[in-house]
Formats: C-alpha cells, sequence, structure tokens
C-alpha cells in the first residue's frame, strides 16, 4: 500500500462517518387533533420536546422536533380550509419524508384515508397507530374487542387489512412495536441513526442500539486513530481526543445517561455495577479518557497481542499502511469505546427491566 493508497482510504472513512453524521430520519405524524401526535413524538425521542395540548388545525406551518438526527414533525391537517389538498404536498415537502405514521384515537377520519391514498401512490411508507389505548372504553365490551372495532373500521376506510399499532404514551404499551415497525421500514443507514436516537423500551432494541453504537464507534474510531494528534502518555500511541470525546458523549446520550439518571437509579445498582454506573459518569472528559486509554493499552500488552493479531486488524482497518503504531492507536482507542459502549447498555438495561418489571414509567 503506497502513501496515496493511505490516504484515499483514510478519506473513505471520513466518507462514511460524514454520510452517517449527516443522515437524518425523518418521520411525519398526522391525523386528528388531539390524538396525541405531540405525546407520540416525546416518547419516541424519550425527551419532552413537543408541548402536549389540544391540537387544532389553525398552525401555518409543520412543526418539526429535532432530537439529535431524528426529526419528527406534526403536520397540519390535511384536505381542511387552511391546508387544501393540491397544495399540501408541495407546501410541506411532504415526500422528503422516510416515513409517515397515521394517530388517531377515536373513529378514523375520511381526511387521512385521502392522504394515506396519496402517500400510497407515492410509494411511501405508512404506519397506523390507535393512541390512548388505555383510555378505550365501551360498556358491555371487553378492550379486544373495540381492538377489532378499529380494524374493522380501519379496514373499511382503506379498503384493505392493515397493521395498526395500539400505543398508550402513559403506559407505554405497544411502543416497543412502533419503534420495531419504524426501523424495519428504513434503508440501512438511516437503520442505525435511528436505533442511535430513539428511546429503547425493550431489552433486544437496547441490543440493536448497542450494535448501531459499535457501527459508530468503529468509524470514529478509525478516524481519531488516523488523526493522532493527541500522545498518550506511558504508552507509545497517539489519538485525537476531541473525536473520542465526541464518540463517548454520543454513547452516552443513545442510551440516555446522564448524572441525574444514575443517581436517581442507584438503588438498582449492585457493587460491581455502582463501579460500573460511576465509570459511565467518569469517562466524559480529555483527561479520563487518556487516563482510559492508558489502562486499555496496557492490558493489551500484558494480553502480549501477536504480530498475527495486528495483520488481522489490519485487514479490518486502512491504518495498518501507516505501521504498527497507527494499527494499535485504532485497536486500543476501539477497544476503549466499545468497553464504554458496553458499560452504558449495561446500566441503560437495569434500569430499563426495573420499569418494565416493577410496572413504573
Amino acid at each position: 500500500m503506497d502513501e496515496n493508497d493511505i490516504y484515499e482510504s483514510i478519506d473513505s472513512i471520513k466518507e462514511e462517518l460524514e454520510k452517517l453524521n449527516n443522515t437524518q430520519v425523518k418521520i411525519a405524524l398526522f391525523g386528528q387533533p388531539g390524538s396525541g401526535k405531540s405525546s407520540l413524538i416525546n416518547a419516541l425521542i424519550g425527551e419532552d420536546v413537543a408541548k402536549v395540548s389540544q391540537e387544532t388545525d389553525t398552525t401555518i406551518s409543520e412543526d418539526p422536533y429535532k432530537w439529535e438526527d431524528l426529526v419528527l414533525t406534526d403536520l397540519p391537517g390535511y384536505g381542511t380550509k387552511n391546508f387544501p389538498t393540491d397544495s399540501f404536498f408541495e407546501k410541506f415537502d411532504v415526500l422528503s419524508y422516510d416515513i409517515f405514521i397515521c394517530v388517531f384515537s377515536g373513529k378514523f377520519k375520511q381526511e387521512d384515508t385521502e392522504f394515506f391514498r396519496r402517500l400510497q401512490k407515492e410509494g411511501k411508507k405508512c404506519i397506523f397507530v390507535r393512541n390512548s389505548v388505555d383510555s378505550m372504553f365501551e360498556k358491555g365490551k371487553t378492550t379486544e374487542q373495540l381492538k377489532e372495532d378499529v380494524l374493522t373500521d380501519v379496514k373499511k376506510q382503506i379498503g384493505k387489512d392493515v397493521k395498526v399499532y395500539f400505543t398508550s404514551c402513559r403506559t407505554e404499551e405497544g411502543l416497543d412495536g412502533l419503534t420495531k415497525a419504524i426501523y424495519d421500514n428504513l434503508n440501512t443507514v438511516k437503520q442505525i441513526k435511528f436505533s442511535l436516537d430513539a428511546k429503547a423500551y425493550s431489552e433486544d432494541f437496547l441490543e440493536t442500539k448497542k450494535k448501531a453504537c459499535y457501527k459508530f464507534i468503529y468509524l470514529g474510531s478509525s478516524l481519531a486513530a488516523a488523526n493522532g494528534i493527541n500522545p498518550v502518555p506511558v504508552v507509545d500511541i497517539t489519538v485525537d481526543l476531541s473525536i473520542l470525546t465526541g464518540i463517548f458523549e454520543r454513547i452516552r446520550k443513545s442510551f440516555g445517561l446522564n448524572k441525574e439518571i444514575i443517581e436517581e437509579n442507584k438503588p438498582l445498582y449492585n457493587e460491581r455495577l455502582l463501579a460500573v454506573a460511576n465509570n459511565v459518569l467518569k469517562y466524559s472528559t480529555k483527561t479520563a479518557i487518556t487516563k482510559l486509554l492508558q489502562k486499555v493499552a496496557k492490558d493489551q500488552l500484558e494480553k502480549q497481542a501477536t504480530k498475527q493479531t495486528l495483520k488481522q486488524i489490519g485487514k479490518r482497518i486502512p491504518l495498518i499502511g501507516q505501521g504498527i503504531s497507527a494499527t494499535t492507536s485504532f485497536f486500543v482507542t476501539f477497544a476503549a469505546s466499545k468497553s464504554y459502549c458496553n458499560d452504558c447498555a449495561e446500566i441503560a438495561t437495569v434500569i430499563l427491566k426495573e420499569k418494565l418489571y416493577s410496572g413504573t414509567n
């Protein structure tokens, strides 16, 4: 591999990381005023970004909410006096969205049917959500019977059987199924971004989130090692600590962890988990991350990584041509980042399990 090959390879890493960083997942919600679209937006993100109130169709523009690279938009009413059908798609750039969620809490509306049919003609993906399922009630009928009534009504309006997700933002019922449905309808790159930014409501999605973090870590660690502008004392490696600090912060945010959340859940931790939780908070500065790199590098030396191991690593990243030092920098950086990701995932799993099994929200 000559010098030009090396730079081309580093450029390819930068391009792939830039592509991932610049990718947004755009989701549009539409449906009846008061159906809980704002609550659903907050539930998918895991933060109270949208003001929950009785919605009306008097807004003059779409209402987007951005969380990292996840963009959720509450579209105004389609085919209303304020927003006629002939200009709606152009006015709100409807076709730029990846997925549409039709949210309703009462009878399915004709306007929603018309909008869905236009989306279908354009080849857009639409998910149907009957929200506020916890408040469904009709004397003499069970919840399951009421759900069957909803399915029958939707089929009558749409003209065919469609999957309807029954959700409650208060009890969190159905949110995991909805999250999985969104994930399944995205391309590979957008699946990674959605996994990073959406809230997890199941252990399975936490595992998916962890795998998405690994992809982000792989690219970031490659670039941090390639830049190599900060010498790490004691061990013979150089790393771009600014990139690495950003990786660690992104991982924490992905798992929804901050000091307040970790502290309030301390009663759940045994002695080992308490140490893990403290490490999650500890490694948030360049100084602390440098010490972690030193520890990981020493551990690797103690394991006496062979030349064959480095050769295998070199096949995975384009840094081997710059010498063993750059490759070792990647190996140490990746190992430290992956270990940090696993710690975050473990604490997030403990917190989620407590919520699931105790029935708290």
